[in-house]
This record gives structure tokens, C-alpha cells and sequence, in this order.
């Protein structure tokens, strides 16, 4: 005997099955919204990393150049200081008067990789740093 109430083998109670399959829909959902929103913050921070990279490497240049009295030495120096991820970069740098003085100017332009190849995003970074010889 059955109890009373109870729902013979095979047959569905009405309303039963209406919410199967709502959790992976939800999910198939917000899956597109996370995953760029994810590639976005990457993105976002390897903009500041480079953006950090290129005035450390500008500044590096300068200095090292600037403390052996050698302005054609800032290439090098800014060189050694660029990150290896950092491909598409150019350096240049030289002798410059600052108030008078003998200085060294040193100048870093760098291509902001992407994440997303084929999307037409060209953002050059560039930093100058100018400090004086000695």
C-alpha cells in the first residue's frame, strides 16, 4: 500500500521539472561578461606595467649616462633596464643644456602590447627624462 499523498512511479508532479537547467543557463549567461570583464583588467594592467617599465628604463638611461659623463651612453643603459616582454620599442638620447648646464636627455617610446591581436588599439608610451651630467 501506498501512503497517502504518495505519487505513483513514472508520473510527474506539475511544476516539478520547470526550474531544470536554470543553473547552466544563468552561467552560460554571465560567462561572456566575466571573461571580458577578466581580459579587461588584464589588459588594464599591463598598460600600467608598461607605462612603469618605460619611465624606469628612461630614467635609468639618464642616470647611468648623466653619472659617467658619457650622453651616448643612454641607449645602452635604457636598453639593459627594458623588460624582455617589451618588444616593440625605440630609445634615444643625447647631449642637451638644461638652465645652462651640460645635461643628458634620454627619450623611451614603447608599443602597448595587446592581449587581443587584430584590434586596431596603437598606443605608444613615451617618456623623456632630462638630468644633468655628473
Amino acid at each position: 500500500m501506498r501512503p497517502a499523498g504518495a505519487v505513483p512511479r513514472g508520473v510527474r508532479r506539475a511544476g516539478l521539472g520547470a526550474d531544470r537547467g536554470a543553473a547552466a543557463l544563468e552561467y552560460a549567461g554571465v560567462l561572456p561578461v566575466a571573461l571580458l570583464v577578466i581580459f579587461t583588467a588584464f589588459q588594464a594592467y599591463v598598460g600600467s606595467t608598461t607605462i612603469e617599465r618605460v619611465d624606469n628604463a628612461a630614467r635609468t638611461g639618464a642616470r647611468e649616462a648623466g653619472q659617467r659623463y658619457d650622453p651616448g651612453l643612454c641607449p645602452l643603459y635604457a636598453g639593459r633596464a627594458m623588460p624582455g616582454w617589451l618588444n616593440e620599442y625605440t630609445i634615444t638620447g643625447g647631449h642637451r643644456a638644461v638652465h645652462g648646464a651640460d645635461g643628458v636627455h634620454c627619450q623611451v617610446r614603447a608599443k602597448l602590447p595587446l592581449l587581443w591581436k587584430g584590434i586596431p588599439l596603437d598606443y605608444t608610451v613615451t617618456r623623456s627624462v632630462t638630468m644633468p651630467l655628473g
